[in-house]
């Protein structure tokens, strides 16, 4: 056997080998593409920040400090710095503040970090996404397990210190169609997410892939999500009514009946808690005993809970809530839980001055209750639109009614001076007769009695101020003596 020459081939002329084809590995349409340095600058560039909160690894404690002044107080790295690139958990979104969407994919795949060890329902998942153009902006996939967390750049979405906003909901809404859509974890704080922008040697940190750089707006990321899934779109509320005097009328109908409704509803329970009461298995003698074990009443609870019941019966009827009554329904649970589930046990009345304690007690906790047993909900209220179309109405009809008073020589405001005219001359007319009135009172008992009535007097007979009396005594040229009236032996 000789072995072929250097630089010859043992293979025969003419022969060829197949060569092994490169697998196609389902990535669901996602590009992997290792992210690289203008990928994460352009991240940055969207965030509009400037430092970042970063912590290096899941001790998060580690990543606030205690400032001078006894607070905790975030630890921030400059984008621009190495120090961020050692942190693999950054907050890309704050409370008040948003750029990105970030979606945590707890579905475990393969190991690898690849798209493709991404579990399959997540690759169909994103394939659709894709497909309908609404694909993440950056996927990042932990090399262990095979879960990922997903971004989608958004325009920036503000709230005030608090935190609420209707953008901020927009947004939570958006993340949970996502979410759901993804399978996420629905314990994911969004508050630390893994760094795309981490480049240490951790071998368990994710592998980032950037995808795209669009940005998308919420309400229309939100409405396609939906109608991909075959999501309820979300439809504003149209108004009802033709006018704003409709809008008036109808709310005040609905006001009237439900306040009728309410007062039968009070009527109906107080008539037919009584009646049913017999008909109750449970009750005896009218009173539901509560039982520690078999034979053996709970005693005080049972007496007390009759009273409070009976309390708010009263209530519920306009009765008077006594002390007597309320002691009275006391005493007959007591005794009637003490005949059927004594156990052997002497009877252990609290004495009066408890029960009267315990009367006080009850009927506080009826009276500031803030609602009654029994009530029933009004049967219609304005929705939220019309809440706020009666409000804005209320706020244009007062402008408008100043725009009208700007000009004091058009129709409109000589018409309401006219009125107001009127008025204040009958509320003259109405007070010269009440002085008329108090002075010739006045006058009418010192002539009867002869003596001069106090001006206290006056005030008690007329339901008037002081002043008032004073004024009409003033213009009738009364003057009353001065000093303390003398008392007769």
């Amino acid at each position: 056997m000789s072995l072929p020459s250097k630089g010859r081939s043992s293979t025969p002329t003419g022969v060829r080998v197949a060569q092994p084809l490169p697998t196609h590995r389902d990535t669901g349409g996602l590009d992997d593409t290792p992210a690289g340095f203008t990928d994460r600058d352009a991240l940055i560039d969207h965030l509009g920040r400037k430092a970042i909160h970063g912590s290096k690894d899941r001790d998060f404690g580690k990543a606030y400090y205690r400032h001078e002044d006894g607070t905790l107080r975030p630890r921030l790295y400059r984008v621009d710095s190495e120090a961020l690139t050692r942190c693999q958990y950054v907050m890309l979104t704050t409370q008040q503040y948003a750029a990105v969407l970030v979606v945590d994919i707890d579905q475990p795949g393969q190991s690898g970090g690849h798209p493709a060890n991404l579990s399959p329902e997540v690759r169909q998942k994103m394939a659709a996404l894709i497909e309908h153009n609404l694909g993440p902006s950056w996927v990042g996939i932990n090399p262990q397990n095979g879960k990922a967390q997903a971004i989608w750049l958004i325009d920036p979405v503000y709230a005030d210190k608090s935190g609420k906003s209707r953008h901020m909901s927009l947004l939570a809404a958006t993340s949970r169609a996502l979410g759901e859509l993804l399978d996420h974890d629905p314990n994911f704080s969004h508050r630390f997410s893994r760094s795309p922008f981490y480049d240490g040697n951790d071998p368990t940190a994710y592998r980032w892939y950037c995808q795209h750089k669009h940005v998308r707006r919420l309400a229309d990321l939100l409405k396609e999500i939906r109608t991909m899934t075959g999501q309820e779109q979300y439809t504003k509320p149209q108004q009802q009514f033709s006018s704003g005097r409709e809008l008036i009328n109808a709310v005040k109908t609905r006001r009237e009946e439900a306040q009728a409704f309410k007062a039968l509803a009070q009527d109906v329970e107080t008539e037919l808690s009584t009646e049913l009461d017999q008909y109750d298995p449970e009750l005896i003698e009218g009173v539901r005993v509560l039982w520690i074990s078999q034979g053996r009443a709970a005693r005080d609870e049972t007496a007390f809970r009759y009273a409070l019941k009976t309390c708010h019966r009263l209530r519920a009827a306009g009765e008077r809530m006594t002390d007597a009554a309320i002691i009275d329904a006391y005493e007959h649970a007591y005794n009637v839980a003490q005949r059927h589930g004594g156990d052997g046990r002497d009877s252990e009345m609290p004495p009066m001055r408890d029960r009267q304690t315990m009367a006080r007690r009850v009927r506080g906790y009826v009276t500031q209750s803030k609602t009654s047993m029994g009530a029933s909900a009004p049967p219609g209220r304005a929705t939220s639109t019309e809440r706020k179309a009666l409000s804005t109405m209320g706020r244009r009809g007062g402008k408008k009614a100043a725009e009208r008073w700007k000009d004091r020589e058009s129709h409109y405001a000589q018409t309401e001076l006219e009125k107001l005219a009127d008025a204040s001359k009958k509320r003259s007319r109405k007070a010269k007769g009440t002085r008329l009135t108090i002075a010739g009172w006045v006058m009418s008992v010192e002539s009867e009695t002869g003596a001069w009535p106090t001006i206290a007097e006056a005030m008690v007979e007329f339901s008037v101020s002081r002043e008032t009396v004073k004024r009409a005594l003033r213009s009738a040229g009364i003057e009353l003596p001065r000093g303390r009236r003398k008392t007769s032996n």
